[in-house]
């Protein structure tokens, strides 16, 4: 039950984090938000397809913390992103030509996948 319980805890802490604390500010370049962001998700699957390769909790642990700094990093460059090419938030009409909402669909897949990993941990 306890365990259960620190898994549930654990598995909400790791959704809620990105997304209550989008508003940090990191360092990011200025020049090009959109390299920024690639670099965010390339890094989020580098760990993602690491993660099984992994033997101890702890550098399990710790590679969940990587994944979920970058997908937070990764929001925050959107928003940014975003803020800045308002009002034309559509890929169409982007300065960019940056499918946004695409982009987080996509931050969302790999959130579920970073919870299923969490969830892995626990079941040991």
């Amino acid at each position: 039950m306890k365990n259960h319980m620190l898994k549930r805890s654990l598995s909400i802490f790791v959704f809620f984090y990105p997304l209550l604390f989008v508003e940090l500010a990191y360092p990011h370049s200025a020049h090009d938000p959109i390299k920024d962001i690639e670099k965010y998700d390339r890094t989020v699957a580098e760990r993602q397809a690491s993660f099984q390769t992994l033997g101890s909790s702890p550098a399990r642990m710790q590679n969940l913390q990587d994944q979920v700094d970058r997908m937070q990093r990764k929001l925050l460059a959107m928003r940014n992103l975003m803020a800045s090419d308002y009002p034309h938030v559509k890929e169409k009409m982007s300065k960019y030509k940056y499918d946004y909402m695409g982009t987080v669909d996509e931050m969302l897949a790999q959130l579920k996948i970073t919870l299923k990993q969490t969830d892995s941990l626990f079941d040991k």
